[in-house]
């Protein structure tokens, strides 16, 4: 019997327990053809039930909502702040350890007998191309093809080093402006020109570094090589690659330190995007996706943390840091969507404050541009007027572009003093009436007088504002004719809906019930901040791709005869910078209370049109949109029933010993309501709490859906919340009107839960 297999046997029911809901809850995995996870298993699931690998003891280990923090070394019990260059020596190896146990695997040792061989050697306009093969590692069995291009003129040069053929548009620019470049031909096989690094799976069978691991240790022989050639200055070498090869380029210099700055472009998700802010309720590449349909870039490890990103004792902030103080620039386009501004500023500010404690903040830049995933020329001309700056060529500023930009402490200088009136202890028992609607208020902030939106009785032929540039980039119907053709083909009508504060929303209908009336669905989406309510075309969504299939379908939506209501919060989607300067324009207001004034301004829209029935206006939403629409509903008595779906939680119990981000996901990390952040650490003082919001909804008809392994809420919070907030509609003759629904799973808003929603709605007056 195998050892795993004898270790399995010896364990007791409760860790086969896990390892089975490990297993039942994630989706199938799927390995590209072309890739495998080592020499025995293509699959994750080949892999588990082959070694016996257990999850960890998800129970004994911590929850840490936060990024793991990068300055603390913990060993044990023991706790050691990480404030001199000498402890930080300590720090990066106990943290390369945990990067390669849980999320890259482990690599070998430099091999110490690289070989190279040119195999050819030739001049192309004024430069010289160098083919070279490098031998190396036992019986020097294994290779790698090197091609180095030497500008003319006098050396040594900088080297602009990456995995990036010369198919690719990516080493032209360096060359021009005096760089060698060194291609390394180490990765993925589909851009044509194979991937040496696969056979050293048999070579190194000891290993169990994944491909990711794999491409990112040739970059360091392709070095080993580099310091062999007079022409190459070993002090000034610039490693890039942008999407895998950002990932892999990341780790490159993440564990090799003569790679003196580094670029990962567009890497996102396992990049400079941490797992943390990859969940369900971002749309982003998740683990569970990434782990699972590109199985063999990480090691199966990384698969057991699916919904529980907040037990991972390291992060992709882990691998920022362990750069510094060498020259790191996080690469991106806001609006990708793959991307999340947000998680790319949270690692950015995890790792400068590594920077700032070795004193080299200049030397970590922050650059999230226009546009979607590929790069242009320009893109590369910004990649080496950073290593002209990290490597002495040539003075630049700093680039530090912010998206959302936001923190507590600005939102504090900004605002001046708040009054926090009185906080007395708060009962278990929910509010309800005048007292608990004015306590929510002040925490939404002050509103400021505005002219109410002229409404129309029919639908514009045009809403009269502009979704901006970015309409186009996320294939909105009022920016592309073939979508709203392909709208008219599937028998959807669309319009543009204007509301609220020269904004404009979309809405789909039955085109074959133009003249309705129509009952109407309102959709408020989750933290998209890469694309609001739409990463991509969600009326052509299919289970087919994981992320596809956490899109709204709002075919099936419509289907069912509503009309269903789409747009964007502030600070998502279109309206992706509008939240920048938001504190600064409106210091007593919040982003929270913005997004329920619009949404009510949806309301108001809607309810004017003479195709709908505004006594049948619903609201659904995921995450964000849930918590959006329990507030609006709360205080819109026009909305006839809520379905909100892993948004209800408990605000008071929400403490840090709970293992979840409680206040701190509204007043310090979105941003929502910056006020809750004075209760930090005496939330049981909160001015109010969901239930109270709840109850102020009875006797309406209202859905919560609260996933059994949600890690934002835990469900016996929720429960108790739900419950508590049941005695307004029991008082109102109503109690089957409220409904709890906790599906067994992690949080997220899939297909099978999509059609629950729909089905409730539609038997909610639809």
């Amino acid at each position: 019997m195998r050892l795993a297999a004898l270790a399995l046997a010896c364990l007791p029911a409760l860790t086969q327990n896990r390892a089975e809901e490990a297993v039942r809850l994630l989706r199938p995995s799927r390995t590209p053809p072309d890739g495998r996870i080592n020499a025995k298993d293509k699959t994750w699931e080949e892999w588990v039930r082959r070694t016996g690998e257990q999850p960890p003891d998800f129970d004994a280990m911590p929850s840490v909502p936060d990024l793991p923090d990068p300055l603390i070394i913990r060993e044990g019990k023991s706790v050691v702040n990480v404030t001199t260059p000498a402890l930080w020596n300590v720090q990066k190896k106990l943290l390369r350890d945990q990067v390669e146990k849980w999320m890259f695997g482990r690599m070998p040792p430099a091999p110490g007998n690289v070989r190279a061989t040119v195999t050819a050697s030739r001049k192309e306009g004024g430069a010289t191309v160098r083919e070279v093969t490098l031998a190396f590692g036992p019986g020097h069995r294994a290779t790698l093809r090197i091609e180095l291009v030497i500008p003319e003129g006098k050396g040594p040069f900088p080297v602009f080093l990456t995995n990036h053929a010369r198919n690719r548009p990516w080493i032209y620019t360096a060359v021009r402006r005096g760089y060698i470049a060194c291609i390394y031909h180490a990765t993925d096989p589909r851009y044509g020109n194979g991937d040496d690094s696969d056979a050293w799976i048999e070579i190194y069978p000891e290993f169990d570094f994944s491909c990711l691991a794999r491409w990112a240790w040739a970059a360091s022989r392709a070095i080993d090589y580099l310091e062999t050639v007079p022409e190459a200055d070993r002090r000034k070498i610039g490693l890039t690659g942008h999407s895998r090869n950002g990932k892999q380029a990341l780790v490159a210099a993440a564990f090799d330190e003569r790679i003196g700055a580094v670029i990962p472009s567009s890497g996102n998700s396992g990049e400079c995007d941490p797992w943390r802010y990859t969940t369900e309720p971002f749309a982003n590449e998740s683990v569970e996706l990434l782990a699972g349909a590109q199985a063999h870039w990480f090691h199966p490890r990384l698969r057991f943390f699916s919904g529980r990103e907040d037990k991972l004792p390291v992060d992709q902030n882990t691998l920022l840091s362990l750069v510094a103080p060498r020259g790191l620039m996080l690469y991106s386009g806001y609006a990708e969507s793959a991307g999340n501004p947000l998680g790319f500023e949270q690692g950015y500010r995890s790792a400068l404050r590594v920077y700032e404690m070795l004193g080299k903040s200049a030397n970590i830049w922050l650059h999230l541009r226009d546009g979607e995933h590929d790069t242009t020329a320009g893109d590369i001309e910004n990649f080496v007027d950073f290593f002209d700056a990290v490597f002495g060529r040539k003075p630049r500023p700093k680039t530090e572009t912010w998206i959302f930009g936001y923190t507590w402490d600005g939102w504090k200088k900004t605002t001046g003093s708040v009054s926090l009136g009185a906080a007395p202890v708060r009962g278990p028992a929910p509010e309800t009436g005048v007292a608990a609607r004015k306590r929510i208020e002040w925490a939404l902030g002050e509103e400021p007088p505005g002219l109410p939106r002229l409404v129309s009785r029919e639908l514009p032929s045009t809403a009269g504002s502009s979704e901006s540039w970015l309409a186009g980039l996320f294939g909105r119907p009022s920016a592309n004719p073939a979508v709203r053709a392909s709208l008219r083909a599937r028998g959807i009508g669309w319009a543009e809906l204007p509301y609220g504060d020269g904004l404009k929303a979309d809405i789909f209908y039955p085109a074959s019930k133009p003249k309705g009336p129509w009952p109407v669905a309102v959709f408020l989406h989750a933290y998209t901040y890469q694309g609001g309510w739409s990463i991509s075309a969600p009326w052509a969504s299919t289970g087919a791709d994981f992320r596809l299939d956490q899109r709204p379908s709002f075919p099936s939506l419509i289907e069912r005869g509503f009309a269903v209501v789409a747009f964007d919060q502030i600070g998502f989607g279109t309206r992706v910078h509008d939240a920048r300067e938001f504190y600064a324009r409106y210091p007593r207001w919040s982003l929270m209370g913005k997004m329920v004034a619009d949404t009510r301004a949806v309301v108001d829209a809607v309810a004017a049109l003479e195709t709908v029935d505004p006594s049948r206006i619903h609201l659904f939403g995921y995450s964000l949109g849930a918590k959006v629409g329990l507030i609006a509903t709360a205080l819109d008595p026009r909305v006839k029933s809520l379905a909100a779906v892993c948004g209800f939680e408990s605000l008071r119990r929400g403490t840090p010993d709970r293992g979840v981000e409680g206040i701190r996901h509204y007043s310090h990390i979105h941003g929502l309501m910056p006020k809750l952040g004075f209760f930090l650490g005496r939330e049981e003082r909160l001015p109010f709490d969901f239930d109270e919001v709840l109850a102020l909804a009875a006797p309406r008809r209202v859905l919560i859906v609260a996933p059994t392994l949600d890690r934002y809420a835990r469900l016996a919070d929720v429960k108790t919340g739900v419950e508590a907030a049941r005695a307004a509609w029991r008082e109102k003759g109503r109690a089957e009107s409220l409904e709890l629904d906790t599906p067994e799973g992690f949080n997220s808003f899939y297909r099978p839960v999509q059609e629950k929603v729909f089905d409730w709605l539609a038997r909610s007056g639809g």
